[in-house]
């Protein structure tokens, strides 16, 4: 009987293995541009592209694993059932999941009466109406996400879901493609008090659910018209905030729900001030999560696994560095010395304005010099006494020396091509963060370029002054 049971019990033990290695992370992305009833829109097309090589690149989502629903396509029918066979029932617990939608937005009486405002947020399909029917009620994608219990999801929607249809009226005749506010034949006005609007939320609250809007329940979501081609402001900045780092206030590498949110906000305030006319509400995106997720990295919650299988989990720190003499003189010639735990290929930048980190100057490898194998454990000195030529400080103050090693010669070029532009971003002025924020950058950006997964990279930073 004991036998009989461990047997059972590794059996199940298997088969929840077998199941988590064939675990699917899935997306949905809709954009709608052209509609059979209502005005068009521009930019919502482009928005589904941009959200595509996002997910791609920088959270490696495979192609095979993002479904994408555009115009004609994106009808009610065709979203729900995509939802329901993709995103439900082709995931298992513990799976991915992510939703995003750019289009219309609007509102209609809420009949179950879940709602403060007595009005049901809807998404505008490509066959909307002004019936009920024809829209994509919150509460239909709320009942669904129920269904997703187990698996983290993300809920990504640039859309008015308020509508603000009383201004829309202003434009009835000649639609503005920018402004995300579906025009309807006699569209009645929403009545309810603009401060039971402004705490409305398009999706109730779940735990297993992160969800990101475009703007509170009283503005209009709106595509940015400052960028050709067009997309949403929302989009735009949501992609930017993450890609480039740009919502890493403090300068740790990584950006959080609660960094994207504030950049969000503060950048489509700025952009809200610029085309007032556009919006004359304000933009103010939304983030509806548990409060414990605030302070998580937004791609550790919505990126595929297999993102721990790249470039940076590889990346190793076994250099170290030595400035001679320690702190050189304005005029005096100084060296380099480097040493390695292991073997490799040795690249070695200076770097001026440490405050911005903007300047990089290559010291080693040369004109004068050979590309440089450096043998673990062995000192390496720049410039040797044969090398032919000298290293002078020049203006006082402080700066950085950026060391790089290789395991693969066939690397150096394509990072030293990607260095530069991973530098721009470093925003610390200590030196062991600098470390790890370009450790990052040089990895997100490999992976853009397709570089050898198997690459193994050494990065050391390392302070110092010139005094007069």
């Amino acid at each position: 009987m004991i036998v009989k049971k461990n047997s059972s019990i590794l059996l199940c033990l298997m088969t929840l293995m077998m199941a988590a290695a064939h675990a699917e992370n899935r997306a949905l992305l809709v954009g709608i541009d052209e509609y059979q009833h209502i005005n068009s829109l521009t930019g919502s097309k482009q928005d589904v592209i941009n959200m595509t090589q996002f997910l791609q690149t920088h959270w490696h989502y495979h192609p095979e694993k993002i479904r994408t629903l555009i115009n004609d396509e994106a009808t009610k029918s065709e979203i729900l059932r995509v939802f329901d066979s993709w995103l439900i029932k082709g995931t298992q617990p513990g799976d991915k999941v992510l939703f995003y939608f750019s289009g219309h937005g609007t509102y209609v009486r809420d009949r179950s009466h879940d709602e403060n405002d007595r009005y049901d947020e809807a998404l505008c399909p490509f066959n909307s109406t002004r019936l009920k029917r024809d829209l994509i009620l919150d509460d239909e994608i709320n009942q669904r996400l129920e269904q997703l219990k187990a698996r983290q999801v993300t809920i990504i929607i640039d859309a008015s879901h308020s509508g603000m249809m009383a201004k829309s009226i202003s434009f009835r005749d000649h639609p503005d493609s920018t402004i995300k506010v579906p025009i309807f034949k006699e569209s009645p006005k929403r009545k309810t008090a603009n401060n039971n609007l402004k705490k409305e939320v398009f999706l109730k609250n779940q735990e297993h659910v992160v969800s990101y809007t475009a703007v509170a329940a009283h503005q209009v979501a709106v595509v940015d018209t400052s960028v050709y081609p067009h997309s949403g402001v929302f989009t735009r900045r949501f992609i930017q905030g993450i890609e480039d780092n740009h919502a890493d206030s403090n300068s740790d590498g990584k950006v959080s729900h609660r960094e994207l949110l504030d950049y969000m906000r503060r950048e489509s305030h700025a952009y809200g001030n610029m085309r007032p006319y556009q919006c004359p509400d304000g933009l103010t995106p939304q983030l509806n999560i548990k409060q414990s997720l605030l302070d998580q990295e937004v791609r550790m919650w919505a990126s595929d696994p297999s993102l721990s299988n790249s470039i940076e989990s590889r990346l190793n720190n076994d250099l170290k560095i030595n400035i001679v003499p320690y702190t050189p003189k304005q005029g005096q010639k100084m060296r380099v010395q480097v040493t390695s735990q292991r073997n490799g290929h040795l690249l070695v930048f200076d770097a001026s304005r440490l405050s911005t980190a903007k300047t990089l100057t290559r010291l080693f490898p040369n004109r004068y010099t050979l590309p440089g194998y450096v043998k673990a454990g062995k000192v390496f000195t720049i410039p040797d006494p044969l090398s032919g030529f000298k290293i002078v400080a020049k203006s006082p103050g402080k700066r950085l020396i950026v060391a790089l090693l290789l395991d693969k010669a066939s690397e150096l070029s394509t990072v030293e091509e990607v260095l530069p532009k991973a530098f721009k971003q470093l925003k610390s002025t200590n030196a062991k963060t600098l470390s790890q924020q370009l450790n990052q950058q040089l990895s997100r950006l490999l992976l853009q370029k397709q570089s050898n997964p198997n690459v193994i990279l050494s990065i050391l930073t390392k302070t110092y002054e010139i005094k007069l």
